[in-house]
């Protein structure tokens, strides 16, 4: 279910403009209760008198009580819209070790994109053999950009890397993973526009900017919500299309 952000649905939402967009008859009724208040509370009559202070007071009560409830009306329809996407955090940098680390323990699935992915294979692989070696493999599917490709090489030149370094990265990585039950590598020509690093139902994903500095790059972590679905369905359009590594490139 995409998320709305047409003007008219902020309009809705918005305390502010919900407001005075109906001010003409809330000045109205406001203005007639105050009027009326005023008036009977000049007559010279206690009776008259407790009526237009409870006029006056009524007009007042009732004014911040609609500011209140269209307030509250605002704050419901953004949440609500906020749970849809399952948007959980956000945060200022791509290293998110110890959030990583607690999820892969007992996680069942991965799936994770990257240019080298260097610290992912350096921080699992103990917990991938582990896992392999009791029986229990994670299912981890690991996309890597081809170091042949154009894309990498773009990228490559962008973070200052020698030439030849992202190859070695992808020598590293099917080196330290390839042979383990239930890892699967594949290799993909395309550029990546986000990171992609889910486990089981928890998605890390963020853009990778345009200084290339990607350890800078905010990070967005999202659960169960159109924003997972739509990423992931990314993720394996981009899947199927790679080549698969076969097992003696492993062994480079």
């Amino acid at each position: 279910m995409a998320l709305k952000i047409t003007p008219d649905k902020f309009a809705l939402a918005d305390a502010r403009r919900l407001f005075f967009r109906s001010r003409t008859t809330v000045a109205v009724v406001f203005t007639l209760f105050l009027v009326l208040g005023v008036y009977l509370a000049s007559i010279d009559s206690a009776f008259t008198l407790s009526i237009g202070t409870s006029l006056i007071a009524g007009g007042v009560i009732s004014l911040a009580t609609l500011w209140i409830e269209q307030i509250r009306n605002g704050e419901e329809i953004r949440m609500k819209d906020l749970i849809q996407t399952g948007l959980v955090a956000a945060y200022r940098r791509r290293n998110l070790t110890e959030e990583y680390d607690a999820l892969v323990k007992d996680a069942k699935v991965i799936d994770v994109t990257g240019y080298t992915l260097k610290s992912f294979s350096e921080q699992n692989e103990e917990v991938l053999r582990e896992r392999a070696r009791k029986r229990k493999p994670i299912r981890a599917r690991v996309l890597l950009v081809d170091p042949d490709s154009e894309a990498s090489r773009i990228m490559e030149a962008a973070e200052n890397q020698s030439a030849g370094q992202y190859a070695g990265s992808r020598d590293a990585l099917l080196k330290a993973l390839g042979d383990i039950k239930g890892v699967e590598v594949r290799l993909s020509k395309r550029h990546l526009s986000m990171m992609i690093y889910r486990i089981d139902n928890t998605l890390f994903t963020g853009p990778y900017p345009a200084s290339a500095k990607s350890a800078n790059a905010f990070t967005l972590r999202i659960g169960q919500g159109w924003l997972f679905q739509k990423q992931m369905d990314d993720f394996d359009a981009l899947w199927k299309a790679a080549d698969v590594v076969v097992p003696s490139e492993t062994k480079r």
